[in-house]
């Protein structure tokens, strides 16, 4: 009735209008009727008390509207009492506890609530307390933990700003303190390596004083662990699950996919490996799942994917935080407003009054914290120095030290020190870990002076980036059009939780060939859509996907061109459907196979049959067809097999590391599988000498990463590498003739951060992904086909963790990173006890944080890995 009503829908939508208006122009063309306002108020008091959650969240956005009204323009004295005192009774109906705490700061008590929703109050801060006690879950948050504890298979699904993180915290609180845990483990599952440390870090703050858990993020467990923790928490991505499920040293009783829509993605190689991973565990184990995604209808969706039963799946729609959507389109100058009644863009009188996209952002953001997505590493530092040189040089402490690091650590002349100076930073999965967690920090400081952070895609995939204003630049992610989860995942980060009521989202249009129709389409506040993967209730007629997979087991191309990822994911599920037929699994994917391609029985008959490498070994590298593997089988089961690596080679002999990658492009046929994508290993049409070329260029990579150089030696490397070729190839697409082709200066600021980035990219992308993968897929083969004995180095081993020292190696599974194992060993050996086999047996790291040599990143990491708080059990 009450969203009937036209005086309601004349004043929400006046009070939209107006702080659009103000947002966007800084003007208002007509004030708010204070008569409207009192009106708005009791709307939002009733519409709190609905059980629908579209109501729900209308009420809430009401006061936000009326908060940011107040702070823009102002409603005089009494009528922003009236507003703080029925804001508070509506969050408490809501049980927004993080929107009281929002309200609560600065503000004197000049209002009580009425008796009836004070004791509303205390009854739901008792019920719905976390399993830590420190906090209250909201609403929505406790009827997610409720549902939650009586199922052994959950999936919830909701927004970004609803806590899907705080739950998965909660929950794994719970879980890790029960002693049936003992010996046995937790995994967390997460996407890229961007997000371990994030992720390990927060949930050891959680666990500080639980003393029988440890966190560990490699898929090993040392022997210190082993003895001082009966319980663990691995934090894995799904390629670190799969060497896990290879060597489990414990069972796994939860299985928690975090981003669970990255399961099904469809353009991205990576959804298969995350299936098999998740199917592996549940074959190996008796593995409770819990699945957490973005806003989708269908959270059961994933329980049906792994053949489990659908009744523990709850989708959420109510936000902590609400959200106001803008369309700024520079190229035409309109502006737009987007409505929570009606998802029609509203369009603005006035036009945009800034012609650029810096100026629009530095106008907007005022003094609050704003990020800026942008697609690709390298415009986002691009973009991050167009900020900056808009900007004042900031004076703190922080940033200084900040800057510093950024230096020493990765190169004097890198960008990223040059913008930090000015307030601004850029952040993207392929820069040192240890630099982006900083990066992170400073960003989320609010004292800090770091105000914006241009970001790629890991903020879509669950880097924890709040901000009050979002400014979307790109309707892209990767080489594929956003969709509508995509959206929603980077439009969640705008409004930090306890610091604002809500969040603006800027989609900008600068350029004329971005955000088309269907794209603008996804901007407004929609009702979540229903995911879809073709491995649950495909439609009869959908047969794509199965008869894709049909051609790559009759080694026939696929139809039309498709993409380096779809390549790859249909190459791994051919691979992955291959095995299920080896293990007689009957699994959704060989089942809809079978049933989908007319030849199918006899096609997998022939494809399991003529697989001579062991299952074992096929069932850790999905992502390399079985033909490959074969081959490899066959040249280390000839007559004259050879290691990859002898245990005596000299590995301070980029000649090795050469040899190892030209073993490798021969036997896994690189000039197929690797010269397509967006960073291929090896240049697609290169001759002999240009091959030769590339692969002397991974080999310098190697022996520097593998002997223990810091980036910023491996780096100067780079440079050096460059600097002897004499030329530089690089994409500028702000020319006619977008790619250059010019002689390399290394003087020349742009010409090394080039090299900067292609580095890190390569570190990362490159040579600890793609071609680690090759190497770990060798080792294995070598395993079974030589023995352990004749197998020879695990080159694989020395790449992942960057050394070639065991006790280095060590150190880094215990949690430490690369830099602080190499200080731990190089300045305080004495705290360290290792065994004959150069395991780690005990770490006095009392003795290391006494020490006034320590460094800052060291003094922080041992506190979070190893100090563990004191609880005085009889007092509590």
């Amino acid at each position: 009735m009450i969203l009937q009503r036209a005086d309601f829908q004349s004043a929400y939508g006046g009070l939209e209008r107006a702080v659009a208006e103000s947002f966007l122009s800084g003007e208002v063309s007509q004030a708010l009727n204070p008569v409207d306002a009192k009106h708005l108020l009791r709307y939002a008091d009733v519409l709190s008390h609905s059980s629908d959650a579209r109501h729900r969240e209308l009420a809430y956005t009401a006061i936000a509207l009326l908060r940011e009204y107040d702070t823009a323009v102002g409603l005089g004295q009494e009528l922003s009492d009236r507003v703080l005192a029925v804001a508070e009774a509506v969050l408490v109906q809501l049980g927004n506890f993080p929107g009281i705490r929002t309200l609560q700061k600065g503000v004197g008590s000049r209002y009580a609530l009425p008796l009836s929703r004070g004791a509303l109050r205390i009854a739901k801060e008792v019920l719905q307390r976390t399993s830590k006690g420190d906090a209250t879950l909201t609403d929505a948050q406790y009827a997610i933990t409720e549902k939650m504890r009586g199922e052994d298979y959950f999936s919830f699904s909701g927004p970004t700003s609803l806590g899907k993180s705080f739950i998965i915290k909660d929950a794994l609180y719970d879980i890790v303190r029960r002693d049936e845990l003992n010996d046995h483990c937790v995994v967390v599952l997460v996407p890229t390596k961007a997000l371990i440390g994030q992720t390990a870090a927060d949930l050891r703050n959680l666990l500080s004083e639980v003393p029988e858990v440890n966190v560990a993020t490699y898929p090993s467990l040392p022997k210190l662990l082993r003895q001082k923790y009966r319980r663990t928490i691995f934090v894995l991505t799904p390629e670190r699950l799969l060497r896990y499920l290879a060597d489990p040293v414990r069972e796994i009783d939860y299985l928690v996919v975090d981003e669970a829509q990255k399961v099904i993605a469809k353009n991205d190689a990576r959804s298969s490996l995350y299936y098999h991973a998740i199917v592996e565990a549940t074959r190996r184990f008796a593995t409770k799942l819990v699945f957490a995604s973005p806003s989708i209808a269908n959270p059961e969706l994933f329980l049906e994917l792994f053949g489990k039963a659908t009744n523990g799946a709850l989708a959420v729609k109510e936000r902590t935080v609400a959200q106001h959507r803008y369309f700024v389109d520079l190229v035409a100058q309109r502006q737009y407003y987007f409505s929570g009644i009606d998802a029609t863009p509203q369009e603005l009188e006035a036009t945009p009054r800034q012609t650029g996209v810096v100026d629009l952002i530095l106008s907007r953001s005022g003094d609050r914290k704003a990020i800026i997505y942008i697609n690709g590493s390298l415009k986002s530092a691009e973009f991050a120095l167009r900020l900056a040189e808009r900007r004042d040089v900031v004076s703190d402490e922080k940033v200084d030290d900040l800057i510093k690091h950024v230096r020493e650590y990765v190169h004097k002349d890198y960008f990223l020190a040059s913008t930090l100076s000015r307030g601004v930073a850029f952040h993207h999965g392929k820069m040192p870990q240890e630099v982006r967690e900083r990066v992170e920090q400073a960003f989320a400081d609010p004292d800090s002076p770091i105000q914006f952070v241009v970001c790629t895609s890991t903020l879509l995939e669950g880097v924890n980036l709040p901000a009050k204003n979002i400014f979307v630049l790109s309707d892209k992610h990767g080489n594929s059009s956003f969709t509508k989860i995509d959206f929603e995942n980077l439009a969640g980060r705008a409004g930090r939780l306890t610091y604002d009521f809500s969040g603006n989202v800027v989609c900008v249009r600068e350029e004329a060939n971005r955000w088309a129709d269907r794209t603008r389409a996804l901007i407004p506040r929609a009702e979540p859509d229903p995911a879809e993967s073709f491995l649950v209730n495909p439609a009869n007629n959908r047969k794509k996907e199965y008869t894709d997979i049909a051609r790559i087991l009759r080694g026939e191309s696929l139809p039309g061109t498709p993409s380096a990822d779809q390549q790859r994911s249909v190459e791994q599920y051919a691979s992955i459907l291959t095995l299920h037929q080896l293990d007689n699994q009957q699994t959704p994917l060989r089942s809809y196979f079978l049933d989908k391609v007319k030849d199918g029985r006899e096609l997998l008959r022939k494809a399991a049959a003529s697989v001579e490498v062991p299952t074992d070994v096929l069932r850790r590298s999905p992502n390399i067809l079985p033909e490959y593997q074969d081959r490899v089988w066959a040249d280390l089961t000839s007559g004259s097999a050879a290691p990859l690596v002898a245990d005596d080679a000299d590995l301070a002999d980029v000649n090795t590391f050469l040899n190892v990658l030209s073993r490798l492009s021969n036997l896994y046929g690189w000039r197929t599988t690797e010269v397509s994508g967006t960073d291929p290993l090896m240049p697609k049409n290169a001759d002999a000498d240009g091959w030769e070329r590339r692969l002397y260029y991974w080999a310098l990579l190697m022996r520097g990463w593998v002997r223990g150089d810091p980036i910023s030696r491996v780096i100067s490397s780079s440079i050096a590498y460059y600097t002897q070729r004499g030329w530089i190839t690089y994409r500028d697409y702000s020319r006619d003739e977008s790619l250059v082709n010019e002689p390399f200066d290394r003087n020349s600021a742009k010409h090394v951060n080039l090299i900067i980035e292609w580095t890190l990219r390569d570190i990362e992308g490159g040579l600890r992904f793609r071609i680690i993968g090759y190497l770990q897929n060798f080792f294995d083969v070598s395993l079974m086909s030589l023995g352990r004995d004749r197998a020879g180095v695990n080159v694989a081993t020395l790449v992942e963790y960057g050394t070639t020292d065991r006790r280095a190696i060590q150190l880094q599974e215990v949690g430490f990173g690369r830099s602080v194992a190499t200080e731990l060993l190089a300045d305080h050996a004495d705290a360290l006890q290792f065994s004959a086999d150069d395991e780690l047996e005990e770490f006095h790291y009392e003795m290391v944080l006494a020490s006034t040599a320590l460094s800052d990143e060291a003094r922080a990491e041992i506190e979070n890995i190893m100090v563990k708080v004191q609880v005085d059990d009889t007092a509590a």
